[in-house]
């Protein structure tokens, strides 16, 4: 399938034969590469240092040789060079500060910013079949955070929407007002969570502890980003997030789905019933070897995450991660073709970086403040 063809059927697009599917993002990619390699002096050196052109790339295999960014380059302060397009043409600049501190920077052209809301529409779709309902946001809105990728993404979801609400406002998070928004809608409209895995286990927490069960809608979804590890590097289970939505609000594990991104690439893999993160087929991801990164490990092989993405016209796509995981070939029972990818951890030595970590650990310290706060006395009397 051509480029513009899958982002206007994705359904096709997900289901195309193997060979298919190989020759599309093939060509995809190759395409990408070549206006990158014409367009941006920067990575025209880094090609012909590699001794690379369009033309090499003539099969999936051959991939591997597209030279690659390291993500940390989006923390410098001289990351403008990464870019193809010029800056009077940058629409959007997403930002997402991790445990270091320092900011990581990715520009968006206009053409890039409309290939991604058309990319990630067409998934909300394709993935969670929604085009009506309520959505509860567990995140500060677009308003507050305009920088913040996760938040970029989740709000995509309001189109499909008839009804919406954030309850994460000034980094402060009211589980009260999350169920009294519930509770408003509830015979009216099927009710969705949307959020990140720590903020959501908030609400499950507050459930638990108040010992109050609910019972969404029967097309009721769970939607989750921004990593399943805390800043302060404790762990959330899966296997037990899954469990406690089902018990506290009675939604199946089928309807919880997790995505996975980050804000350097447009690359958004989601989850489908089987809890299989799909790449999309404008995007591939390759594994690269820990040790040498020139080195691309067969599916199934744990390394280096690398995603090369179509999307982006404003820089190149083709981003050197901090992540570790692997991939996954084999058919999907849901129908799906393509890989599917499974994130296990941070790189040794990477900071724990996202979103989702720069919220959590604003609220904590907020919420740290608060305690500690001394109560006024109260005036005396007489």
């Amino acid at each position: 399938m051509e480029f513009s063809a899958m982002l206007g059927c994705p359904e096709a697009a997900f289901r195309q034969a193997d060979g298919d599917w190989q020759a599309s993002v093939t060509e995809a990619l190759r395409g990408a590469f070549a206006q990158h390699a014409e367009e941006n002096a920067f990575y025209r050196a880094q090609c012909e240092a590699a001794g690379v052109r369009a033309e090499d790339f003539a099969a999936l295999s051959d991939l591997v040789r597209i030279p690659l960014l390291p993500v940390r380059m989006f923390k410098q302060p001289d990351a403008h060079v990464l870019m193809t397009a010029p800056l009077t043409d940058v629409e959007l600049e997403i930002r997402s500060t991790g445990t270091g501190g320092v900011p990581s920077v990715a520009r968006r052209d206009t053409t890039t910013t409309s290939r991604v809301l058309t990319a990630i529409f067409a998934q909300y779709r394709e993935f969670f079949g929604i085009g009506n309902g309520a959505g509860l946001f567990l995140c500060p809105s677009t308003a507050e955070t305009p920088e913040m990728g996760m938040v970029k993404a989740f709000n995509v979801l309001n189109g499909l929407l008839d009804d919406h609400a954030y309850v994460v406002r000034d980094y402060a998070f009211d589980p009260e007002e999350a169920l009294g928004r519930l509770d408003a809608w509830e015979d009216r409209m099927t009710r969705h969570i949307i959020g990140p895995p720590f903020l959501v286990g908030r609400l499950l927490r507050y459930l638990e502890m108040e010992d109050i069960t609910l019972k969404l809608d029967p097309g009721s979804h769970v939607i989750t980003l921004g990593g399943w590890k805390r800043y302060t590097g404790e762990s959330i289970s899966r296997e037990e997030f899954n469990a406690k939505i089902e018990k506290y609000l009675g939604i199946p594990a089928a309807n919880v789905r997790d995505m996975y991104g980050m804000i350097e690439s447009n690359m958004l893999a989601m989850e489908c019933e089987q809890h299989r993160k799909h790449v999309p087929p404008w995007s591939y991801i390759s594994i690269r070897d820990v040790e040498d990164t020139d080195v691309e490990l067969a599916p199934g092989k744990t390394g280096v995450i690398a995603l090369l993405d179509a999307l982006n016209t404003g820089y190149p796509g083709f981003i050197l991660s901090e992540d570790v995981g692997e991939v996954d070939h084999t058919p999907c029972p849901c129908g799906r073709t393509g890989q599917t990818v499974s994130f296990r951890r941070r790189l040794q030595g990477a900071e724990l970086g996202c979103c989702a970590v720069s919220i959590e650990k604003f609220i904590d310290s907020q919420e740290i403040v608060a305690e500690c706060e001394v109560p006024q006395a109260a005036p005396a009397e007489g």
